[in-house]
């Protein structure tokens, strides 16, 4: 079980339909010296939480994600390094397109730290 001091602050930029699932896996690598990192840092006993808003000033929480409810999952053995953002289509459709952000924090018993930054595009999906 890794601390969430030891896993890195990243951003992303996703562009997804609010007509799909939204489905990202976010691989996090050990930083062991070797080019690329051959270990996966394991994420097990931590628990993960995303909110999506409109803006950071917003208080609309539009999409609530968390290891809690399911639509943020950690990867099976041997796979514990992923964390999976897995939003169904229920939770998109009623979003409308247009831009977003979003961030993901980590906690454990000791820590609690944002660990990553998301710019999201919601797109308006051809096939309803």
């Amino acid at each position: 079980m890794s601390n969430v001091l030891a896993i890195p602050l990243i951003t992303m930029v996703v562009r997804t339909g609010n007509n799909e699932d939204w489905i990202d896996p976010i691989l996090f690598l050990v930083n062991d010296g070797l080019d690329p990192p051959q270990a996966q840092l394991d994420l097990r006993g931590i628990d993960f939480e995303m909110e999506v808003r409109r803006a950071p000033p917003e208080h609309e929480v539009v999409i609530s994600a968390s290891t809690e409810n399911g639509m943020l999952k950690i990867g099976e053995v041997p796979d514990y390094g992923y964390l999976i953002i897995q939003i169904p289509v229920g939770e998109m459709k009623v979003n409308s397109p247009g831009p977003y952000v979003a961030d993901i924090i980590a906690s454990d018993p000791i820590n609690r730290r944002v660990i990553v930054k998301i710019d999201l595009t919601l797109v308006d999906g051809v096939t309803k």
